[in-house]
């Protein structure tokens, strides 16, 4: 049978007696004596012995002569199995043989029959309170070696001296990383190891703790830089025992920390050149706004003049040369205003916020329309797109891809032109597609470079300036464009713009 005590102290106790009578009783005085004990009983040394298996008892209290096996042998098995057991005997006066074996076996703690309570209680706790010790001792010891285990494994160097200052122990980190043997440091002062060691001392004997960043030469001559604390540790009296000093290894982010220093340097150096060129860029737009189109307006003028004043005496062939001439500069003069257009779009401020783009398509188409009344042009807009960004900047952006649109389809019976959006994943992709001429893939990556065009002047007038220009203008959104298309079955341009709180 088992009688179980309520849980608290955590002990373990495996009481074995023949007689139900001295059994039944002893158990009922312990149970009341110690609540907090977890007790199991055996009729003999053969159940108790199948007991001790599961159970591990902390401590036992048996009788000597019982059946099936005595309480001398199966008290000899258990302290086989562990030395260190608490075993009590009880033996009446006539057990006085079994009394000295039990003796000889190290049991030094027993109680005559019958049974004293008084007795049998103090040899219970006396065996429990050096139970009790051993397991304090046992869990600070394990406390120890747990400490001694981070101190030894610790990423961070550890250094610990005497009251003097005098190094008792330093880690494996600490030699790892200055690369000086244990030998070579301990013995020595602190203020040795430590760069500027003779000013955190004056501080740190004093009883205050020191906190900073030294650089020194760590293995292989390699510089090493350190965080450091050094702090004393003061006993229960607030006497100082020792002085404990952790080094924390920053090399890595000191040295980033340059780089990114010399970065930024070059950075402000390069910030200062682009603000030159800038200006500079400033100061040619300037000069081809009006230094460059006033003689190109000069030139169109005179052809005009001579046109109109000697257009009928001049010979066919004169006259087809002047008519060159006017109309180059009329090129040239827009040319120079879609570089101007490009230059200001890439530099202009932005200024964001919600964009009906549906609504300034619906206009734009509606232009496009006027200016081809005789083309048959079907624009399909979807209602309802939205975007947030810079309103002027992407009407300039709708206008290029819808205007491409309606040129490059020029050559079909109707032009079919439309703009919508779809949804992926956590953005928004818009699109205008065409019918047109569309490309060849293989030249997609030409499309959005300046001045590149993949058909020629006389299929398709331009300058190769405008998907250059939608490029910049969704870039500076923080977006993305791209192109699909089949020579002969259309085109079709995407392009996305980052969320508000993007």
């Amino acid at each position: 049978m088992a009688v179980t005590a309520a849980p608290g102290s955590g002990f373990k106790l495996l009481y074995v007696e023949d007689d139900e009578i001295t059994r039944q009783t002893v158990l009922t005085l312990l149970t009341r004596r110690f609540p907090d004990l977890a007790i199991e009983a055996a009729p003999n040394g053969g159940e108790a012995m199948d007991l001790y298996g599961t159970f591990v008892p902390d401590l036992v209290v048996t009788d000597i002569r019982m059946p099936v096996m005595s309480g001398i042998e199966m008290a000899r098995r258990m302290l086989v199995q562990k030395p260190s057991l608490p075993i009590i005997v009880t033996s009446a006066h006539s057990d006085m043989q079994y009394l000295m074996e039990s003796i000889e076996l190290g049991i030094a703690r027993y109680v005559l029959k019958p049974i004293d309570s008084g007795k049998l209680f103090a040899s219970i706790e006396a065996c429990l309170g050096t139970l009790s010790t051993e397991r304090e001792l046992q869990a600070q010891q394990a406390f120890v070696r747990k400490l001694s285990r981070a101190v030894q494994q610790s990423p961070s160097c550890i250094v610990i001296t005497d009251p003097a200052g005098t190094v008792e122990y330093v880690n494996p980190k600490f030699t790892e990383l200055s690369g000086r043997e244990e030998a070579e440091v301990l013995g020595h002062s602190l203020a040795e190891l430590l760069p500027g060691g003779d000013e955190i001392w004056a501080r740190v004997s004093s009883g205050d703790t020191w906190h900073g960043e030294v650089a020194g030469v760590g293995k292989e001559g390699r510089p090493l830089y350190q965080s450091s604390s050094v702090s004393p540790v003061h006993d229960e009296a607030g006497a100082t025992t020792n002085f404990v000093a952790v080094l924390e290894d920053i090399t890595e982010r000191v040295l980033n920390e340059r780089k990114i220093a010399q970065l930024n340097q070059s950075l402000s150096a390069r910030a200062e050149e682009l603000e030159i060129a800038n200006r500079d860029l400033e100061g040619f737009s300037y000069t081809v706004s009006h230094d460059l189109r006033t003689p190109l307006t000069n030139i169109n003028g005179y052809c005009q003049v001579i046109l109109e004043i000697y257009g009928e005496t001049l010979e066919t062939g004169c006259k087809d040369f002047i008519n060159t001439i006017l109309n180059e500069t009329i090129n040239m003069n827009q040319l120079i205003k879609t570089l101007l257009e490009f230059s200001r779009v890439t530099r202009a401020e932005m200024m964001k916020s919600p964009v009906d783009l549906s609504q300034m398509a619906t206009l734009i188409a509606a232009s496009q329309q006027l200016a081809a009344p005789g083309r048959r042009l079907s624009f399909t807009i979807e209602p309802d797109i939205t975007a947030y960004g810079d309103p002027d900047l992407l009407k300039v952006v709708l206008e290029n891809l819808i205007s491409n649109a309606c040129k490059y389809s020029g050559k079909k019976e109707q032009s079919l032109v439309q703009f919508r959006s779809t949804k992926l994943e956590v953005e928004t992709v818009y699109q205008v597609c065409d019918n047109g001429a569309g490309f060849d893939m293989a030249q997609a990556d030409k499309l959005f470079s300046p001045f590149q065009r993949l058909h020629t002047e006389r299929e398709f007038n331009g300058f190769g300036v405008g998907l250059a220009t939608v490029q910049r203008i969704i870039q500076r959104h923080g977006g993305r464009v791209w192109a699909e298309g089949e020579v002969d079955r259309g085109a079709c341009f995407y392009f996305t713009l980052p969320e508000p709180q993007s």
